[in-house]
């Protein structure tokens, strides 16, 4: 039987690089051999020309098309992913590949994080060229990484959101909106992911920084009430037959659930199968689907709730769930009885079968 060539797109331009290359070195390493062959793509080499990203990614996007080799990084790697993360950057050749005859993919595996990579850009390419894909489409990957879109389509279904105003800078009227959500607040990106950019506001006086820093990574911040209790999470995986995976409960030492809390080693326990009362288990699964089925995702997602006596509300939906092996998706998957290299070969196989269904 002809092996299934699998490129893994992984590394882009979005804050969230270092990541991707740990999570495209772990999917690498636990595909099956004897089934897939695997490719590590860098979609930065499609970026060469975009004025969006800065002069320094678009000469390292040079430098891969070129076969420059190893991309340089100038920040300190997350705790425990850096052999990962070097180990991909060394294997790394520019996705342009996948557009030309003469190293043909036959199915994308996209473990790319945040912009260009989680909010359908890079979905609409791989849809324009023919190339099946895993995960979400361009729809749900933009309405979901669009979290002012998501939580209206969200409340919408019936789910409970936190109350929230959208704002673009530390005007008055900016700052005036802002406070009428109460302190004290959770500030964020309106379109970023992995926490990059967020902060939890407990005084007056911190509300313009907490703006400024999330206008760092996006032209809109979301401003939202810091809604109490625990925080839990719930992967859901399928095409047309849906499973919701065991919920998982996320403990943090840190102020919240941040960038370093989710990648450094040590920084939180995540108990899997949370230790909850199981109506509430059922309850949170109940809203994974309801929430995955109106964003219309497909392959996977991911709700991250937070419940507090009888208020369970919906944070957000991640359609490209972190995935390397001790991620949240694959620890539930696990917990339920699938091994990682499986849960990668059915995201793959629902991949294909999609693609087959829409070609008839």
């Amino acid at each position: 039987m002809n092996r299934i060539r699998v490129g893994v797109l992984t590394g882009g331009a979005s804050a969230e690089r270092d990541i991707s290359l740990a999570t495209g070195a772990q999917i690498a390493a636990s595909l099956d051999p004897s089934r897939f062959e695997v490719v590590l793509l860098d979609p930065l080499a499609f970026m060469a020309r975009n004025p969006e990203i800065t002069a320094a990614q678009r000469e390292q996007a040079q430098r891969l098309i070129k076969g420059g080799g190893r991309l340089e990084t100038d920040h300190q790697l997350p705790r425990g992913l850096e052999t990962q993360i070097e180990s991909a950057s060394r294997a790394l050749v520019p996705a342009t590949r996948v557009m030309t005859n003469a190293d043909p993919i036959d199915v994308v595996l996209i473990a790319l994080h945040g912009t260009w990579g989680e909010d359908g850009r890079i979905q609409g390419l791989l849809d324009t060229i023919g190339v099946p894909y895993t995960g979400s489409g361009v729809l749900a990957s933009a309405l979901a990484m669009d979290k002012e879109v998501a939580k209206q389509i969200l409340a919408a279904a019936g789910l409970d959101v936190p109350r929230g105003v959208v704002v673009t800078g530390t005007t008055k009227q900016d700052l005036d909106a802002a406070r009428s959500v109460g302190l004290p607040a959770f500030v964020k990106p309106v379109s970023s992911g992995s926490s990059v950019g967020a902060s939890i506001v407990a005084r007056d006086a911190e509300l313009p920084s907490a703006i400024e820093l999330a206008l760092k990574y996006d032209q809109r911040a979301l401003v939202e009430e810091q809604v109490k209790g625990r925080e839990l999470t719930v992967p859901v995986i399928g095409n047309d037959d849906l499973t919701a995976l065991p919920v998982i409960e996320i403990l943090t030492k840190r102020p919240f659930f941040d960038y370093s809390a989710k990648y450094d080693a040590g920084e939180s326990e995540e108990v899997c199968p949370a230790d909850i009362p199981p109506d509430v288990a059922q309850r949170a699964q109940d809203l994974a689907v309801r929430a995955h089925r109106a964003l219309h995702c497909r392959g996977m997602s991911r709700l991250d709730l937070m419940w507090s006596n009888d208020r369970m509300v919906a944070l957000e939906v991640n359609t490209i769930p972190g995935m390397t092996a001790n991620s949240l998706l694959p620890k539930a998957a696990r917990a339920a009885g699938i091994g990682f290299g499986d849960l990668l070969a059915r995201f793959i196989d629902w991949a294909l079968e999609d693609a087959r269904r829409r070609a008839r």
